[in-house]
């Protein structure tokens, strides 16, 4: 077993907590499978990180700080700060590539997880929408069809389906929304 597997083997064992059943069932399967067919649970993040992150604990404790994810990003969203991945959705979008996925050799990013950033947009006044004016450009961007504009106020968000990726927030001619971290 490489030490890159032990490592996150170690890792992932001591952030879960088992119940017997869920013991007995890890025991009879192989470990990957295990894993893989039990994600650990999303919980809001105070920093926003690429997509397919580990929970930030177990992030902390699996990240090298190589880098990597940042030198694979072709949009450049990604930064190191304090040896951890970071994203910002400031001046570009996440094209969802997962290009930092499979550059991460340390699995603090990994497949088995939806490929979210665990941002959402939130719309603000400066839409054109609370000035009775018509526009569409987020909801004609937005990749998952995660936005639906109502016959009056502010778009809506369907947190289900949104990606985070911030396509609406670059279409925004107006600064009509920014991007927040998911609410659990």
């Amino acid at each position: 077993m490489s030490r890159i597997d032990e490592r996150y083997l170690s890792a992932r064992l001591n952030h879960t907590r088992l119940s017997r059943r869920e013991l007995l069932r890890g025991l009879l399967r192989p470990v990957t499978t295990s894993f893989a067919a039990t994600p650990p649970l999303r919980q809001q993040r105070e920093i926003p990180r690429p997509p397919q992150a580990q929970e930030e604990s177990l992030l902390v404790q699996l990240c090298c700080g190589c880098g990597a994810c940042a030198t694979a990003c072709s949009n450049q969203i990604i930064s190191m700060e304090q040896g951890l991945p970071r994203l910002n959705l400031e001046h570009n979008h996440c094209d969802l590539c997962l290009a930092c996925t499979a550059a991460c050799e340390t699995r603090a990013l990994i497949p088995e997880l939806p490929a979210m950033t665990g941002l959402v947009p939130v719309f603000n006044d400066n839409c054109v929408l609370s000035y009775g004016e018509p526009c569409t450009l987020c909801q004609e961007e937005c990749p998952s069809q995660a936005i639906t504009l109502p016959s009056a106020g502010l778009p809506q968000v369907s947190i289900e389906n949104c990606q985070g990726c911030a396509l609406c927030v670059q279409s925004c001619y107006v600064s009509g929304c920014h991007m927040l971290s998911q609410p659990s």
